[in-house]
């Protein structure tokens, strides 16, 4: 990656967060997940996304234990080992599945109790919530139409490479004010267009 772009920066800090300088850069999220993978379960993932001047340009997702590869280029659509994914097409609430995940550790108590009161209030809405880590595995599954909602409450930089599958495969991302995703942002939504919506409403209630 180094030789392909030189006057790229490079980040492997996968808790972090707020605004880049400009230009381009590789934000690494080496092992996705590893409390996953350090108990012997398959949900981990190797994450890679190139960023330029604040926005996700390439996404490549790798999940070792399934052998799955999601790639995606601003523009180009995401795929799944070569086959290209689209989001799925529910359009209703009731019929989705949703998820979310604790990005990284220390919440202060107010985040807590937030993400504590959106977990009954989307359980009441949705088919199915599921909270885990890694978020990249979550987005993945949003962009394959295998999962229909993903949302946080903190946003960190390595999710950029889940966002940019979900958005090329045609998914809405979006703040909790309904606004486009920024990398800089605080929270976000990731669902399919028909549950996006209501996914908001129920979050924001």
């Amino acid at each position: 990656m180094t030789e392909a772009l030189p006057s790229a920066g490079w980040l492997n800090d996968e808790h972090g967060s707020g605004p880049l300088a400009t230009g381009e850069w590789w934000l690494i999220d080496p092992v996705g997940g590893n409390v996953n993978a350090v108990h012997g379960m398959p949900d981990w993932n190797i994450g890679v996304s190139l960023v330029r001047d604040g926005r996700p340009v390439l996404a490549v997702v790798y999940v070792p234990v399934l052998d799955e590869m999601f790639t995606a280029t601003e523009g180009g659509g995401a795929f799944l080992d070569g086959v290209r994914l689209r989001v799925s097409a529910k359009t209703s609430l009731d019929g989705a599945l949703a998820g979310t995940g604790q990005a990284q550790p220390g919440h202060d108590p107010e985040l807590a109790k937030r993400m504590g009161s959106a977990f009954p209030a989307m359980t009441n809405s949705a088919l199915y919530v599921r909270i885990s880590v890694p978020v990249t595995h979550q987005l993945a599954q949003v962009a394959a139409g295998r999962m229909d909602v993903h949302w946080q409450f903190d946003n960190v930089r390595s999710h950029a490479a889940g966002v940019l599958l979900v958005q090329e495969a045609g998914g809405v991302v979006t703040d909790l004010e309904g606004k486009p995703w920024e990398l800089a942002g605080e929270s976000y939504l990731a669902a399919a267009p028909g549950v996006h919506a209501a996914a908001l409403e129920v979050l924001t209630a």
